[in-house]
């Protein structure tokens, strides 16, 4: 297997090979700086905001709910940004249309996902562990 696996045979077919690339860093570089950490994780009892957490032992249930949750947020006309933590080798962006079947795409990828509205209003957090954890921003 060569080391670029998940470029050459995940981000290179449909339905993500036409999304846009992004920086993974910026993300995450985000993150850090809005977010309480613990442990390499985000801390979600010190995160300001609507926080609701799931421990989903099945994957194509967890794939699902992601998938429904991901989906009941995005706005018209907005994008969903992507990145991962392990395996994929950048961030993503991808529209409301594309949402279930690009987020069932990644979630393939064995590694935590991080979903987050382009104007950062929610985020939706995978863990191959079965965690699902979705924030929503205080209303002003």
């Amino acid at each position: 297997m060569s080391g670029d696996y998940w470029e050459e045979e995940v981000f290179s077919v449909p339905p993500l090979a036409a999304l846009q690339k992004t920086s993974a860093s910026d993300v995450f570089d985000w993150l850090e700086l809005h977010f309480p950490f613990v442990g390499g994780k985000i801390d979600w009892r010190r995160a300001d905001g609507r926080h609701s957490h799931w421990r989903i032992d099945d994957e194509q249930l967890l794939a699902a709910s992601a998938s429904r949750e991901i989906c009941a947020r995005i706005r018209t006309g907005s994008v969903v940004e992507h990145v991962g933590d392990g395996l994929s080798p950048y961030g993503v962006r991808f529209a409301e249309g594309e949402a279930a079947s690009v987020t069932a795409a990644l979630l393939e990828v064995p590694e935590h996902h991080y979903f987050l509205a382009e104007d950062r209003a929610w985020i939706v957090v995978v863990s191959f562990e079965g965690d699902l954890d979705v924030w929503d921003r205080a209303s002003a």
